[in-house]
């Protein structure tokens, strides 16, 4: 079975596939086949709360004040993640957009990078692995799959380190099988390691050195490994991360690390902070669904992983399994384990479940595969019908009365339903894994269109901020759209993405210092519940609050509250 797995003159004839993914053409077709999964709703959707935005409001302020080395989002220094990103985006926005203009799609593009990187990747070192019929078909879900092209149209951290930790591996992986040569093959995966450091801190490390441990503890073998201990690995590593490491702990006089370590990444471990504590298991629950459309052979990749798990630890046969399960197993614990369990923490690992999935693929077409194939079925109608019923419950947050919500919501259920029944059908009756994977693809690329491309940006209700950007622009009040309309102020809502979308020096004052400190002439946007301690704040300074449109309602899917928010400009009392 092993054999049959990886070879393909064993598998049926498909010279057209052949043909098609030979040499360079597959770089190509996964590279335009990741593109085209990240890029609903990359140019549609508004800057996203919290972390999207404040990535994005950091990485401009650089560029406002030339200051390439501090972190901060307005005063406030941003001491949690390293600079990388910053880095990629600003040269972004440089090459592509003005800082002026807030073109959100000119921060994301490093992170739609960031995600065909790792599905190239992991095609480079996928085909060292499983065979490269097998990891074309791994690197293909993974670039449509529901995290990662999600990740990849986001302006923030996860998509680039994905990328570069699957970099990482991918060149442990070819370093594994005797190479021509080995020392370029280790600074590969040294350098893709400090690029991750300067991304994310310790994730890309972590996850490359728990696969070199359980890799050494499982074969009892790490001869393979000593080309790693070379000077000039972690000397390349060095020159990329300590010039800047140096320069903030400086400039921060340590803040930087005390706050980064003992704060975002304490509060993590603890569940401290903005962030509760989720039981473990629930990244396994998810991931049938975030790793849509590859759900189709996660049956498939899980019975050779048993089988992998089952065998002598020096079969030969399954070496290369053992790499994968030694990059997916520790790793993935340790997402589980962490108290604070975010949807995107274990992407790292979606490369290597992936590229099982493709050689599950390809097996679910041999003799006595049948049932597992029945059970790959079963699983992919419950992630389309739960992908479904989220298409249907995002359409109701799109403007109208409740009626009207519901009936959208209905028939939204009703159209991604039926792509599912399709999906469910089309898959019994796939006689070859070539169909199998298209028909896969197809419903992949057809749910993240559906819903980043046609749903979410007419869901006016969660997208608060763009609704108020859009107000102040009409009404003349945007602070920097709006010729001579000054300094905002805002109340009650305190949400990244309108700083990010009006102008950095918004100030976000509570409703009684709003009306202690406001000007006349000065504009403002008070939610409902900061109204009144804002006017009484006026009115004792004998200034009045000009109401201008109506109030704007919508849910702040950030801290679950719904907000209704109403612009005006103060003015002086009437007598």
């Amino acid at each position: 079975m092993r054999a049959e797995t990886k070879d393909v003159a064993a598998l049926p004839a498909q010279d057209w596939l052949d043909r098609a993914i030979a040499g360079w053409r597959a770089y190509v077709l996964l590279g335009a086949l990741t593109i085209a999964a990240v890029l609903p709703g990359f140019f549609s959707i508004p800057p996203l709360d919290r972390d999207e935005s404040r990535f994005a409001q950091a990485t401009a302020q650089m560029l406002e004040t030339k200051d390439f080395v501090r972190i901060n989002v307005q005063d406030d220094p941003r001491n949690k993640k390293p600079v990388g990103i910053h880095w990629l985006q600003a040269a972004s926005v440089a090459a592509l957009s003005k800082v002026e203009a807030r073109e959100i799609w000119a921060y994301r593009m490093p992170s739609l990078l960031g995600a065909a990187l790792a599905v190239l990747a992991a095609f480079w070192g996928g085909t060292a692995l499983v065979g490269r019929r097998a990891a074309f078909f791994g690197a293909a879900m993974l670039g449509v799959c529901l995290l990662l092209s999600t990740e990849g149209m986001i302006a923030k951290t996860d998509a680039m380190l994905c990328g570069l930790t699957t970099l990482c591996l991918a060149a442990l992986a070819r370093l594994r099988n005797p190479p021509r040569h080995p020392l370029r093959l280790a600074l590969i995966a040294w350098g893709a390691l400090g690029a991750g450091v300067l991304i994310k801190g310790p994730i890309t490390p972590m996850v490359m050195g728990l696969t070199l441990l359980a890799l050494a503890l499982w074969e009892r073998r790490a001869a393979w490994m000593k080309t790693l201990a070379h000077w000039s690995g972690p000397l390349l590593a060095a020159v990329i991360v300590l010039p800047w490491m140096i320069a903030i702990g400086v400039a921060t006089d340590g803040r930087f690390f005390a706050e980064a370590i003992g704060q975002d990444l304490g509060n993590k471990v603890t569940a401290g902070g903005e962030h509760a504590f989720t039981p473990p298991g629930v990244h396994l629950l998810l991931l049938s669904l975030l790793i849509f459309p590859a759900t189709v052979a996660l049956p498939g990749a899980a019975r050779l992983a048993f089988s992998a798990l089952r065998a002598r630890r020096d079969d030969a046969s399954f070496a290369d399994e053992r790499f994968l399960l030694a990059w997916i197993i520790p790793s993935f614990a340790v997402f589980e384990l962490m108290p604070v369990k975010l949807a995107h923490y274990p992407l790292p690992t979606y490369p290597a479940i992936a590229l099982l999935c493709g050689a599950g693929l390809l097996a679910l077409f041999q003799p006595g595969w049948r049932k597992t194939r029945w059970v790959a079925l079963a699983l992919s109608a419950f992630a389309a019908a739960g992908l479904a019923a989220l298409c249907a419950y995002l359409a109701t947050y799109a403007p109208g009365d409740p009626l009207a919500s519901d009936q959208r919501a209905l028939q939204t259920g009703m159209i991604v339903g039926a792509g599912a029944l399709a999906l469910v059908v089309g898959l019994a009756g796939a006689r070859t894994a070539p169909t199998y994977l298209v028909i896969a693809l197809i419903a992949g690329l057809g749910f993240v269109f559906t819903a980043r491309e046609r749903i979410l940006p007419e869901a006016r209700k969660l997208l608060v901020s763009r609704e108020v950007a859009s107000a102040l622009a009409r009404e003349g009040l945007h602070p920097r759209l709006s010729p001579g309309a000054g300094p905002l102020i805002v109340s009650g809502y305190r949400e990244p993405s309108l700083v990010f979308m009006t102008r950095t020096d918004v100030a976000l004052w509570s409703g009684n210092e709003a009306g202690e400190r406001g000007e006349a002439s000065q504009n403002a946007v008070i939610e409902a519940r900061e109204l009144a301690a804002f006017q009484s704040g006026l009115k004792a300074r004998g200034l009045g609050f000009a109401l201008k449109g109506e109030p704007m309602r919508g849910l702040n899917y950030s801290n679950g509250d719904e907000v209704s928010l109403q612009l005006g400009t103060i003015v002086p009392a009437s007598p």
